[in-house]
């Protein structure tokens, strides 16, 4: 990923991300976004030179042009990986991008030593859910959360 991409992923994310922390949260939708701004400063405090962060750019090229279809960011340790984000812009979705990802990245994994990945997922993101459990991911706990004042 470049710096440009990583400003692209940056706008994209928070967005996103933004919309996440505003439901859960029950904040507004700016709220959200400034939180989720914050969130990714904190897990990233050196952008794309944050040690240990992989952020991936990912790309198909047709008919000579190369279109961003999505963005994959994990955290390497010594044995495991953390996928912190993995979006497939809605345009591209429902194409077997994100399990040809996966299958990609599991075997650069896999050669590389690292024996486990981890991931959150969203309670209500059905999609993703079920991707992850097709590719071999166990729920392994629930997150949960309640207001204490409406």
């Amino acid at each position: 990923m470049t710096q440009e991409e990583f400003m692209d992923y940056r706008a994209y994310s928070n967005e996103f991300r933004g919309q996440e922390l505003a439901d859960a949260k029950h904040v507004s939708h700016i709220e959200g976004v400034l939180l989720a701004n914050t969130e990714l400063d904190e897990c990233l405090p050196l952008g794309l030179q944050t040690e240990n962060n992989i952020l991936l750019c990912l790309e198909i090229e047709f008919n000579g042009t190369t279109y961003v279809i999505g963005y994959f960011w994990y955290l390497l340790s010594e044995s495991s990986a953390f996928i912190y984000d993995f979006q497939i812009l809605p345009e591209y979705q429902g194409n077997g991008y994100g399990r040809q990802v996966f299958q990609a990245l599991n075997k650069s994994w896999a050669d590389s030593g690292i024996e486990q990945v981890e991931l959150l997922v969203a309670y209500d993101n059905e999609r993703a859910f079920k991707l992850y459990k097709e590719l071999g991911f166990k729920a392994t706990g629930i997150n949960m959360a309640k207001r204490t004042k409406n």
